[in-house]
């Protein structure tokens, strides 16, 4: 199962590093062009997914609050199998996270997360 909730960039560094499992994509207005990035959280690795399929998927959802996990984890197993991303450490997912809570000022910041959980 997952959680849905909208976050400001600054709230999300809080929570990111609390959780085992989740999703989130930020997406931001910049002037030379839109930002767009998903991230996806297990265990202490973080992965920049490159694939445009899960930001379609995402907006599918946008709606839902809370959903079967199987609306999304098939997306970022695919983005595994066909290459499409990035291992980057915590520290720099921090920064990006501190840059776009002061960029948020000027422009707005989109920040969609999902948290999975598993019930026993």
């Amino acid at each position: 199962m997952f959680f849905q909730h909208m976050l400001k960039p600054k709230e999300l560094a809080f929570v990111v590093p609390n959780v085992n499992e989740c999703l989130f994509a930020i997406h931001t207005k910049l002037t030379t062009r839109d930002y767009n990035v998903a991230v996806y959280k297990y265990g202490q690795e973080y992965f920049v997914l490159d694939d445009g399929c899960i930001f379609q998927q995402i907006q599918g959802i946008d709606q839902e609050s809370q959903g079967d996990e199987e609306e999304l984890l098939p997306y970022v197993e695919e983005a595994f199998e066909k290459n499409c991303y990035t291992i980057v450490e915590e520290k720099f997912i921090q920064l990006e996270l501190g840059i776009l809570s002061t960029m948020s000022i000027d422009s707005p910041v989109q920040v969609k997360y999902y948290e999975f959980v598993d019930f026993i």
